[in-house]
């Protein structure tokens, strides 16, 4: 029978709604043998390759689709393309590719907000406002646009300009839930709570259970923790993280078992076995640790020193780690994943590594990677990298415990911050976790510090920290305030202000409320030290 495309595709997808994948995929195949610029087919191909684990033939499928928008102008797809291409992390590529498109085409314009969304997810925040300001001036008023306008801007440290956009947005479109949460994160109202009615209007604009919801109750939980209405803040927190919950998977026992599986893989023997050194004289630092307990801070100090050059929270390692293992990283450790770790070739992922950084470290030999779940890597760090350095942030429980359950993360990262018992479970397992990685790392590789004493005492940390990482002590660096390089993280707009000691104790505005995760951590904690 002659190739008909349409029959084809309806093969392919029949075999797909059956559950047949090895079949659906064969009939792909079949397509692209005959007609390899099937653009979607190529992408369909790519996301299937993926949901059946093939971590390297998802991403060369991913390849070629940007090659073939490269070489045919195919621009009505490019946004598509650049989706696909972040599953892999493939910053220099995203970036690229959009910055070759003419920015005058229709399916450009079209898809403006998307794509400068990716211009600043690959930390390209200036060429995502150019772009910006290019549709704006071809294309109607977008509150999508503008959302994305006021976060570039937000990262960039303009941040009275992202203010203003943010409320501009607002004006666009004022249930936009993405918008009023941002706002209320990035800057305090001029006048406490005078926000909280137009948010209180929006989420009367959603339906109960809608994802808007959780936005709008973080949204309200800061306005009045910012108001100093504790009560209503926690009710409102409260209402967000169950509903973020309800929305993800995560299993704590599950990831219990995998924290053990990699305590009992990751010992000194593992780390320190078949290890050689590369021939390059780079030096990549990693700042690791749960998120939101000074990562961010501690970056900017280094980030400021004349030989060493902040990359950001990059995803570099664990691409290595998916290439060489064949599989794609799951949320949260697993059994399974740890598994994978077993025998692979730590010699070739460190190499791509170097190779993935090269251009980011910029000419210098010291390269800041601040990515906090490199944390359950650090033994693959080691194994893979004999140079690197790894800085593990440490915070009190409680403060530590606070800053995780406030903050809404983005898909299904750091699952564990919706629930006082899954968060305590997981606080307890990062300290057992630092405990073992202090016992089995070489400590010339890995190095505890604590928020506390960052905070308090900058000087002093920055100038043991810059020690083992083997630059002399600049204090200049301690004023983060003159370091203007973009941040994308979280702590975008906090870590524009000088280090202070203000998140030191916060969790007591709250102590009645989170009485049950303390009992919790001090109970398993007394056990643990005595």
């Amino acid at each position: 029978m002659p190739y008909n495309f349409e029959r084809q595709w309806q093969l392919a997808r029949g075999h797909e709604s059956k559950g047949d994948l090895v079949a659906a995929k064969d009939a792909y195949q079949a397509i692209l043998r005959l007609e390899p610029d099937r653009l979607f087919v190529r992408l369909h191909l790519s996301n299937l390759e993926q949901a059946t684990g093939h971590y390297r033939a998802s991403r060369e499928h991913a390849l070629k689709a940007a090659e073939t928008v490269r070489q045919g102008g195919r621009l009505t797809d490019l946004a598509a393309v650049t989706r696909r291409l972040l599953a892999f992390d493939e910053r220099e590529l995203v970036h690229a590719l959009i910055i070759e498109a003419n920015w005058n085409d229709p399916g450009i314009l079209r898809d403006s907000a998307m794509l400068s969304q990716h211009l600043w997810l690959t930390d390209n925040f200036q060429d995502a406002l150019r772009l910006i300001d290019v549709a704006s001036l071809r294309a109607p008023s977008s509150h999508v646009l503008s959302y994305s306008r006021a976060h570039a801007l937000r990262c960039s440290g303009r941040l009275e300009d992202a203010t203003a956009e943010y409320e501009r947005c607002l004006q666009l479109s004022p249930n936009y839930a993405d918008a009023h949460w941002s706002l209320a994160y990035h800057q305090k109202a001029t006048s406490p709570g005078i926000r909280i009615d137009r948010i209180t209007r929006a989420r009367q604009a959603h339906a109960e259970h809608a994802p808007e919801q959780a936005y709008l109750s973080y949204a309200l939980f800061k306005e009045y923790d910012d108001a100093g209405e504790t009560r209503l803040a926690w009710s409102h927190l409260q209402a967000g993280a169950s509903i973020k919950r309800a929305s993800i998977r995560y299993d704590s026992s599950r990831e219990e078992q995998g924290f053990v599986a990699l305590e009992q893989m990751a010992t000194r023997d593992f780390v320190r076995s078949g290890v050689r050194d590369h021939s390059s004289d780079r030096v990549p630092i990693f700042i690791v640790g749960l998120p939101r307990t000074g990562t961010t801070v501690l970056e900017r100090i280094l980030g400021g020193h004349s030989q060493i050059t902040a990359g950001g929270e990059l995803n570099d390692f664990s691409s290595a780690l998916c290439r060489e293992a064949d599989a794609f990283a799951e949320s949260a450790i697993t059994t399974a994943s740890v598994d994978r770790m077993h025998a692979l070739d730590y010699s070739r992922i460190g190499r791509t590594y170097l190779e993935r950084t090269l251009r980011k470290a910029d000419g210098n030999s010291y390269l800041v990677d601040k990515n906090p779940a490199n944390f359950v890597h650090a033994a693959y760090i080691c194994k893979a990298l004999p140079r690197a350095r790894i800085i593990c942030l440490d915070r009190a429980p409680m403060d530590a415990c606070l800053s995780n359950l406030k903050e809404l993360f983005s898909s299904d990262a750091y699952g564990y911050s919706y629930d006082l018992d899954e968060l305590a479970d997981h606080y307890l397992r990062f300290h057992r976790l630092a405990r073992h990685w202090q016992q089995v790392l070489p400590s010339d590789q890995f190095l505890m510090v604590d928020y506390e004493t960052l905070v308090s005492d900058p000087s002093a940390l920055a100038e043991q920290v810059m020690a083992f990482c083997g630059v002399p002590f600049e204090p200049a660096c301690i004023d983060i305030t003159s370091n203007h390089s973009p941040v994308s993280t979280a702590s975008s707009s906090q870590v524009r202000m000088p280090i202070n000691a203000k998140g030191v104790g916060a969790w007591r505005r709250y102590a009645s409320q989170l009485q049950p995760l303390q009992d919790r951590i001090e109970a398993t904690l007394t056990t643990l030290n005595s």
